[in-house]
């Protein structure tokens, strides 16, 4: 059976200028040129904390000390060039900062939960998605579902989400995770019942 392993962090109660001084030079020369790219602090510390819960996952679920160097592809997922049998993916909001490994391709979003606009759901949603949002009594939530879905099923696929815009999606290949903040979802390469999934909270 195929495992995923989801790394959830929303403790953010460090100072950010402090945090991100204390923890960057930790990082290696790639992940703190990423960083430092950054305009806003709350990226540079999503980003750090990314790469912390990686590096947490690779040592707990796979025995490696280290996450290595990225590999990407041409839509941008990242890959870990020492460990190619090993998959993984990065997401993070105002809400947390998420991490799934696998031994499968796998991909994860986490998204706050905004107040609903009609005019991007016609970007983004089908016709029956669209459907399902006016028979909705949380539309804002379930859009975010939705969106959510899309965002991680493209990365599970290694393709591109404005490849999935306006499509309906297979069923059965997402986990999600709601609050009345955020929405997360988890999708892997082929049935979600053959991956099974274990949600971690690190602070």
């Amino acid at each position: 059976m195929s495992k995923a392993w989801i790394y959830f962090y929303n403790d953010f109660s460090e100072p950010d200028e402090s945090f991100i001084k204390e923890n960057i030079r930790s990082l290696p020369l790639f992940r703190q040129e990423k960083c430092a790219r950054y305009r806003h602090n709350s990226d540079k510390r999503a980003c750090i904390i990314s790469y912390q819960l990686l590096v947490k996952g690779l040592r707990e679920q796979f025995g490696l000390a280290t996450g290595g160097e990225f590999v990407y592809n041409k839509h941008g997922k990242p890959y870990l060039s020492d460990y190619p049998h090993i998959f993984f993916n990065l997401s993070h909001c105002k809400s947390g900062v998420v991490c799934a490994l696998a031994d499968v391709e796998v991909g994860i979003d986490i998204q706050d939960i905004r107040p609903f606009d009609i005019d991007l759901a016609r970007r983004v949603c089908s016709e029956n998605e669209l459907l399902e949002l006016s028979k909705s009594d949380e539309p804002a939530k379930q859009f975010c579902k939705i969106w959510t879905y899309k965002e991680s099923y493209a990365k599970a696929e290694g393709i591109s989400v404005f490849a999935v815009l306006r499509q309906d999606l297979p069923s059965g290949r997402a986990a999600y995770q709601e609050t009345g903040e955020y929405c997360m979802t988890l999708c892997g390469k082929g049935a979600l019942e053959e991956i099974m999934c274990q949600i971690i909270q690190s602070h």
